[in-house]
């Protein structure tokens, strides 16, 4: 045989058995190291929302939890999606307040380097 054909022949057959072996991946009685495990499909328990971080009794030093930390409400319990819309809702009120306290504090470190850049200027 020819060499050219050998290899295109082994190629092929390297090729066919890869693409089978991917094919019937999920099929095998023993767990490849990059596939999970299917698990059954459980719902979770629903869980209570937190109520709505009060700004008093939190400590300046902490930072705020992000929003993946809460857990989602379950879409069927109306009860549960009121109080998650109320505390985001009031999250949201907080943030916006605090943007608004940084644009005053910009707003004014933006006035002080206004003046003394005029100071600078009439001492020049």
């Amino acid at each position: 045989m020819n060499k050219r054909t050998v290899i295109l022949g082994v190629v092929t057959l390297l090729v066919v058995v890869g693409a089978a072996g991917w094919y019937f991946q999920d099929d095998l009685p023993f767990e490849l190291p990059w596939n999970e495990p299917k698990k059954a499909a459980t719902a979770p328990k629903p869980q209570a929302p937190k109520p709505p971080p009060q700004a008093a009794a939190k400590p300046a030093a902490e930072a705020p939890k992000p929003a993946a930390a809460i857990p989602a409400p379950d879409p069927k319990d109306p009860v549960a999606m009121d109080n998650a819309i109320k505390a985001t809702q009031a999250r949201a009120a907080e943030l916006e307040k605090k943007v608004a306290e940084l644009q005053k504090q910009v707003e004014a470190k933006n006035q002080e380097v206004a003046e003394m850049e005029k100071k600078a200027a009439a001492k020049k």
